[in-house]
């Protein structure tokens, strides 16, 4: 059967279970949890998945709340649909529950339809369709846990959309980590004997200065963003104990190792002029950048399109966050876009009023759409060994 025919089916499976995506999408956003702490949504979503007639893996790669589900032939190429189902905290009137505002349910509900979709049409294509679980992409990215253990070592191909502001398949992200400097000095009363002090606060600003002077000296796409945590506890008395943070991103890894570098020796010479003792700590998971396969995106496009997906915008490494799909973009070839949401509602994704967008009719027939454009493009993966085998080599260049 030629891949067009294939598409048919898979829009006519699609539609057939029409109702999975909009109830798995609603379920998740009726119970909002944060990073880690996904047990009923993983728990709910592996149970889904069972129905269906996958094999569950949960845990998945020593992350308690990811997963693997799978369904196919044991030999052959495969897909990954790539689902998130954390939450973000600080919403309601007290600013006190949590919420889906980037829209994580959305995610969830569409990459479940996506691969339910595609396994009701398995009888006509050699693979195996896979849906796999990824907890904290808010926080500390269970993605870069799962593919530094080889979690995506043994996919062709991996999907998954977003909700944003505009159309797009030509995404940017940032590599990306955070630093913790704590800075130790010693107390004293700041005016009878100021002299016998050691700012830790002292220390805090210098380092901010060195690092705005450090701007001047890194390329244009790098951004340093941080806070004072801690930074005192009454004007009279010389800071002992301060703390901060960076956030440091750069559109290529391997550069942001050398942006970190000279962000902490800023910190360094903090220390040295104020003699505060320096105490840094680095998170332990490093966001990368997003690697694109120019065929991969075009074909992602291509089903948009088939879908009435139109006006995609192209973003820049200027006006770009960063996700851990960036590490599975360097463990397997990986597409990821953005269905706009603008029609319906001006808001942005974090905001409380996206919580009303999340979970929407809006938001629910765009489930649809995400769901066949990214199953559409698993069958090109799928089903033509020569789209799939440049892929590969396209993969030894990243």
């Amino acid at each position: 059967m030629e891949i067009a025919e294939l598409k048919e089916l898979l829009y006519q499976a699609e539609e057939e279970i029409s109702e999975l995506g909009e109830r798995v999408s609603h379920e998740i956003f009726a119970h909002p949890e944060l990073g880690d702490e996904e047990f009923y949504s993983a728990e709910y979503l592996t149970g889904e998945m069972k129905k269906l007639g996958f094999e569950i893996a949960y845990p998945y790669c020593g992350v308690p709340t990811a997963f693997r589900c799978e369904y196919g032939d044991k030999e052959g190429p495969k897909v990954a649909f790539v689902a998130e189902y954390d939450a973000l905290p600080g919403y309601g009137p007290n600013h006190d529950q949590n919420g889906h505002a980037c829209g994580h349910n959305w995610i969830a509900g569409s990459t479940v339809q996506a691969a339910a979709a595609l396994a009701r049409i398995k009888d006509h294509f050699k693979g195996k369709v896979v849906l796999i679980g990824t907890p904290a992409e808010e926080t500390c990215g269970r993605k870069i846990d799962i593919a530094a253990k080889g979690g995506f070592d043994d996919i062709d191909a991996a999907f998954q959309i977003h909700l944003g502001s505009y159309n797009a398949v030509e995404c940017v992200a940032l590599a990306c980590t955070d630093v913790t400097f704590t800075f130790h000095g010693k107390a004293t009363h700041a005016s009878s004997s100021p002299e016998e002090g050691i700012n830790a606060l002292d220390a805090c600003n210098l380092t901010f200065m060195g690092v705005n002077a450090l701007r001047q000296h890194v390329t244009s796409d790098v951004r340093i963003h941080g806070i004072i945590k801690e930074g005192g506890r009454a004007c009279n008395i010389v800071p002992d104990r301060c703390e901060m943070q960076y956030f440091i991103r750069a559109a290529n890894k391997d550069y942001l190792e050398t942006v970190i570098q000279k962000v902490i020796n800023c910190a360094k010479g903090a220390e040295l002029m104020t003699g505060a003792r320096l105490e840094w700590k680095r998170c332990p998971n490093t966001f990368y950048d997003y690697k694109r396969i120019p065929a991969l995106q075009s074909k992602f496009r291509e089903n948009m399109e088939a879908q009435g997906v139109s006006g995609f915008e192209t973003e820049s490494i200027y006006h770009s966050g960063s996700t851990d799909i960036g590490n599975v973009s360097y463990s397997c070839p990986t597409a990821y876009g953005y269905l706009g949401t603008k029609d319906f509602s001006p808001a942005e994704v974090h905001d409380a009023a996206f919580l009303d967008v999340a979970c929407s009719d809006f938001s629910d027939r765009l489930i649809h759409i995400g769901a066949r454009a990214m199953a559409a493009t698993a069958l090109d993966v799928l089903c033509d060994e020569q789209f799939r085998t440049g892929l590969h080599e396209a993969m030894k260049n990243i």
